[in-house]
């Protein structure tokens, strides 16, 4: 993170990944998630950043990130994107939201019945298909070694392909 990024996560739950960026340093970090709870939980974890407006939590759905947020130098998900409608065109829209260069991080840790690392890779594949398919590059995969791993894949917004469609 650099002083100056602009920063949105999808689905802060209790707002523990909001609290961490914030604590590195991004100048601003937003955050989406439709739970009234998860809502409450995060505001108070982040209370002392929100108050110095260096957090700004809003309650609303990947569908409903206001237009005047952004643009942004990252934008991460942990375990959100099997949630969306419609996920290649939430993350299309995303990829406009981002500055040239910026990143789009998603996590996945497999939660389904007899999940395993197969799973987790078979996840890993599916999310950079999705991020290649919404006009992002450049994609990797890092994966934490828990039971099932999770997986981090990232892609970036190329600056002759922001905001064009795929």
């Amino acid at each position: 993170m650099q002083p100056t990024d602009q920063v949105l996560e999808i689905g802060y739950g209790p707002g523990v990944a909001i609290a961490a960026l914030a604590r590195v340093g991004a100048a601003h970090v937003y955050g989406v998630d439709h739970s009234g709870v998860m809502h409450h939980h995060a505001t108070r974890r982040n209370a002392a950043a929100v108050r110095a407006g260096r957090v700004t939590l809003l309650r609303a759905s990947v569908d409903e990130i206001p237009p005047e947020i952004g643009p942004f130098d990252a934008i991460l998900a942990v375990n959100a994107l099997g949630f969306w409608s419609a996920p290649t065109e939430r993350l299309t829209r995303l990829r406009q939201q981002l500055t040239p260069g910026g990143c789009i991080a998603i996590v996945s840790q497999p939660r389904c019945p007899g999940a395993t690392a197969k799973t987790s890779r078979n996840a890993a594949r599916d999310i950079e298909t999705l991020l290649i398919q919404a006009g992002l590059s450049n994609t990797r995969t890092q994966t934490l070694l828990l039971d099932p791993p999770a997986v981090c894949v990232i892609a970036t917004a190329s600056p002759q392909n922001r905001g064009a469609e795929p």
